[in-house]
């Protein structure tokens, strides 16, 4: 009986605002704080520095000194320690705030023989560990400089998977896996990722942000509204 043959398309997810409301580094960054690896100040400072990125990012002028400042507070920790904390923080911190449509998508995709990857600015510490709580492929992340000897030293390795970034990294891997961009699927929330989506023949705006809805809606893209649950009240 021969093999069955590797999937030749794939679905592409960003992390912030599409699979998780918010910041899953800042959630990285709470439960740091709480296992008192980094202080509360620290994780401010790095939050309004991931914002400024996030909402300006190449145009700043100020990428690398970004790339090289973004991990500071986690310098000189080892890597497995970081990695350990990640199972508390997914419970304790993401598990909520994932949205409660995207397990049905993925399940959606890979029904359908897709592959699907989680594609995100964010470490490689905070990607790989959802990608496997959520059932995704895999993730294609900002890896991390560590030395010889497990530690961090703040710094990413590489460059961070950011707007244009993201979409050399997924053509990178189309070519690996020889997926068919064209029967492609690609979701996300922000305009910084329009090289990604245009990439793939199915883009999906994720509660878009005001120029990718304008965008999405003159191209006739699909968007999909999220929106969180209210509690029952007692």
């Amino acid at each position: 009986m021969p093999a069955p043959s590797a999937p030749i398309e794939a679905a592409f997810f960003d992390l912030d605002n599409t699979v998780v409301r918010g910041s899953a580094v800042f959630s990285f960054g709470r439960g740091a704080v709480r296992a008192k690896v980094i202080r509360y100040r620290d994780l401010w400072q790095f939050l309004w520095q991931q914002v400024r990125f996030s909402y300006r990012g190449e145009n700043t002028g100020k990428l690398s000194d970004i790339q090289d400042r973004a991990l500071a507070l986690a310098a000189g920790h080892r890597l497995a320690e970081m990695q350990a904390l990640m199972p508390d923080i997914y419970d304790r911190y993401l598990a909520a705030r994932i949205w409660r449509q995207i397990p049905e998508i993925i399940a959606q995709h890979h029904a359908a023989g897709r592959d699907v990857w989680l594609v995100t600015a964010s470490p490689m510490i905070v990607a790989e560990y959802v990608a496997e709580r959520l059932g995704f492929t895999g993730a294609l992340a900002s890896g991390l400089e560590v030395t010889e000897d497990g530690v961090l030293t703040g710094r990413f390795d590489g460059p961070v998977l950011h707007g244009a970034e993201k979409a050399v990294q997924v053509r990178r891997l189309a070519a690996e896996r020889g997926y068919d961009l064209a029967d492609c699927w690609a979701y996300s929330d922000s305009i910084n990722d329009l090289p990604m989506l245009e990439l793939v023949g199915h883009p999906v705006a994720v509660n878009p942000d005001a120029q990718l809805r304008r965008l999405a809606d003159a191209r006739r893209w699909h968007i999909r509204a999220f929106r969180r649950e209210r509690r029952q009240s007692d």
